[in-house]
């Protein structure tokens, strides 16, 4: 039921911005004029994509190529709602000075118009590049009390495996990783986002990963929406991570755990257990803790730890859903002070979900450079 709401709720909201681009900005522009029909029927049959793709994008009926290509269909959409929202705005602004859009000359008109045009094909095209491409590293400084080395970490977040990102991504994150000579790689969840076997033929690329102390892993919420024992499964049958599910290990100078995500907490299996997670960690030494959902810290004791990673959020993936992911999770992307001892950090993440759409958000690896405090 959940699911027929959402579909219905994203596709009329998405069907309401289609009529409006065409009755503010197809109708109003002389460039248009002899293409109305063109574009109305443009339109309506993105329209009708979008809904298809809300309807059956979790079944079987999609191959990789046609989910990809039905993913990218909503940009068009967004992007020129917002341009359609922009140009209402600037007619405000001089009906207010006591202008007229209308009274500017015809080759102004026309050639403001090819602008607009052009400029909203560009930034369509510019937030699916943004969604799909291969993240770029954001390399972070952060102090740690009592940390007696320095640890080189490359934090991944929400690849979200699947049908719309796959083996070539991964081969080429790994490669990516792989040439910063890393300490320690942590994958802080929604790694994989499809039926595990439609990833057997290539998760254990993941193996390939080179750092000096290995890779260690903890769930995310998604990981639960695709069955959560063969998720687990999978990844430890084909790949030689460290599977952190409330659990901790000491690595001699520093300790890492990882905890169940809050989904667990919905579907009542492995929700997130702190106390067990500590139970074989020396928290006299510093301690990092993988916690998909940052609302994690909200929720429990954290005090322990002198690092908290998350993902999550996408850093809100789509303007203006930061707003959201802000009021649902208290955080959004970056650094954040918790104590005086404890900070959280919070990844944009490697990939994307829904929509092929990343605007105002670039997606991101993680290289974090822990050092001692001085």
């Amino acid at each position: 039921m959940i699911f027929l709401i959402f579909s219905f709720g994203v596709t009329l909201i998405f069907g309401l911005a289609n009529i409006y681009i065409y009755k503010r900005l197809v109708l109003k522009f002389i460039t248009l004029k002899y293409l109305r029909r063109l574009f109305a029927l443009i339109l309506f049959t993105l329209f009708l994509a979008q809904a298809f793709f809300m309807v059956f994008r979790s079944s079987e009926y999609l191959n990789d190529t046609w989910y990809s290509f039905f993913a990218s269909l909503y940009a068009p959409t967004y992007c020129f709602f917002f341009v359609t929202l922009l140009l209402d705005f600037l007619r405000l602004v001089l009906t207010l000075l006591g202008k007229s859009f209308m009274k500017i000359a015809s080759f102004l008109k026309v050639s403001f118009e090819i602008f607009v045009l052009l400029f909203g094909a560009f930034i369509t095209y510019f937030s699916i590049y943004s969604a799909i491409k291969v993240p770029e590293f954001n390399e972070v400084d952060i102090e740690i009390s009592h940390l007696t080395k320095e640890l080189k970490v490359a934090m991944l977040t929400d690849i979200h495996l699947g049908k719309n990102l796959h083996e070539k991504f991964l081969s080429e994150i790994i490669e990516k990783v792989n040439s910063k000579n890393v300490d320690m790689i942590v994958i802080v969840g929604d790694l994989v986002d499809a039926k595990p076997e439609t990833l057997k033929p290539y998760i254990s690329k993941l193996n390939d990963l080179k750092s000096t102390y290995g890779t260690f892993y903890a769930l995310g919420n998604h990981e639960y929406y695709h069955g959560i024992n063969e998720v687990l499964e999978l990844l430890k049958g084909q790949t030689n991570m460290r599977i952190l599910v409330n659990e901790g290990v000491d690595l001699g100078f520093i300790n890492i755990a990882g905890v169940g995500d809050l989904v667990g907490l919905r579907k009542g299996i492995l929700a997130p257990d702190l106390a067990r997670a500590k139970v074989d960690l020396n928290l006299s030494k510093p301690s990092i803790l993988l916690a998909h959902q940052p609302k994690t810290t909200q929720l429990y004791d954290v005090s322990d730890f002198d690092l908290i990673l998350s993902g999550h959020t996408h850093g809100g993936q789509i303007f203006p859903f930061a707003l959201l992911v802000k009021l649902q999770q208290g955080f959004v992307s970056g650094l954040y002070p918790l104590s005086e001892k404890t900070q959280l950090f919070v990844s944009r993440g490697a990939g994307f979900w829904g929509p092929s759409l990343r605007t105002f958000s670039q997606s991101e690896l993680v290289i974090l450079n822990l050092r001692g405090d001085k």
